[in-house]
């Protein structure tokens, strides 16, 4: 398993991004429900957000995050970070499949 920092910039004002807030939200949750997303919220200042995600390839999760509605809608930018965890609180074992 793979391991990413996905890093959202907003391209669009807060007021039209807020708009289609509940339907990303909805979008995360279906990825949080089968264990793929750990966490995910709004950069301050808000220009964006982050999300914690585990798959088994970038090509996996950059093809999950093409539904993201943000995405769609051409209002938001993603950068993609592997990395490697080393380090972690034990109550993430199962998650990290450690």
């Amino acid at each position: 398993m793979k391991f990413f920092l996905i890093e959202l910039e907003y391209l669009v004002p807060l007021e039209k991004l807020d708009q289609s807030i509940t339907a990303h939200r909805e979008f995360l949750q279906t990825f949080y429900d089968v264990g793929t997303f750990l966490l995910s919220g709004p950069k301050e200042p808000r220009h964006g957000g982050m999300i914690i995600a585990k798959s088994i390839s970038l090509e996996k999760i950059t093809e999950i995050m093409k539904d993201d509605p943000f995405a769609k809608l051409g209002y938001a930018n993603y950068k993609y970070t592997e990395f490697h965890p080393v380090k972690h609180q034990t109550f993430l074992k199962d998650w990290l499949g450690s």
